[in-house]
């Protein structure tokens, strides 16, 4: 389940092995985790919107 922590590898790898409590995105609650138990998403990207003229734009 996603924390909704927005953080990149290198500041990941030097957070310590401590447990962490985070606030939940889709309940609101608090919940507890360790590092070693989490990972990270590969980064998504959105498609970007059609350019004009393009064959995705609808009609």
């Amino acid at each position: 389940m996603s924390t909704g922590i927005e953080i990149d590898e290198a500041t990941f790898a030097a957070l310590p092995d401590t447990l962490i409590l985070s606030r939940c995105p889709l309940c609101g609650l608090e919940h507890v985790w360790w590092k070693n138990e989490a990972w990270l998403e590969p980064t998504r990207y959105d498609r970007a919107p059609p350019r004009e003229g393009s064959h995705d734009e609808p009609e």
